[in-house]
C-alpha cells in the first residue's frame, strides 16, 4: 500500500506541479510540501482536506486506505466490464480538472440528448 507521501508526490507530478507551485496553493513553504512528500510530517487535518479537494481525491486515497480516489465501486471490480469501468475512471481522474470539466459538459450533452430523444418513445 502506498503512503501518503508517495501518493501527493505523484498527483503534483501528474498534475505536471512542481513543490513550489502546490505550496503556493497550500499556502505553506516548498520544504513543507518536501517534508509532507518525504513523510517527515504530514499536513493538519485542514490540508489534507485541501489537497484532496485540489487533486479531487478521497482524504481516503491521499491516506492510502483506497485504491482509487472515489471509494469503494471501483476498488475491487467484479468481471470485466467492472475492470473496463474502473481504467476508464482512474485515466478520467488523472486529468488536469480543466479537462475533466470539459468532459463532464460533453457527458451532460449527451445525456440531454439521449434524454430528449427517448422522450418521443414514452408518450
Amino acid at each position: 500500500m502506498a503512503v501518503f507521501g508517495e501518493l501527493m508526490a505523484e498527483l503534483r507530478q501528474d498534475r505536471g506541479l512542481t513543490q513550489k507551485e502546490l505550496g503556493k496553493v497550500l499556502s505553506v513553504s516548498t520544504g513543507t510540501i518536501s517534508n509532507y512528500e518525504n513523510g517527515v510530517h504530514y499536513p493538519d487535518l485542514e490540508k489534507l482536506v485541501q489537497l484532496a479537494d485540489y487533486f479531487q481525491v478521497s482524504t481516503d486515497y491521499l491516506l492510502g486506505r483506497r485504491e482509487y480516489a472515489k471509494g469503494n465501486i471501483y476498488t475491487q471490480p467484479h468481471h470485466s466490464q467492472d475492470e473496463t469501468l474502473r481504467k476508464i475512471i482512474h485515466s478520467l481522474l488523472q486529468l488536469p480538472a480543466d479537462r475533466q470539466q470539459a468532459l463532464a459538459l460533453i457527458i451532460g450533452d449527451m445525456e440531454r440528448s439521449c434524454t430528449t430523444s427517448n422522450e418521443g418513445d414514452f408518450k
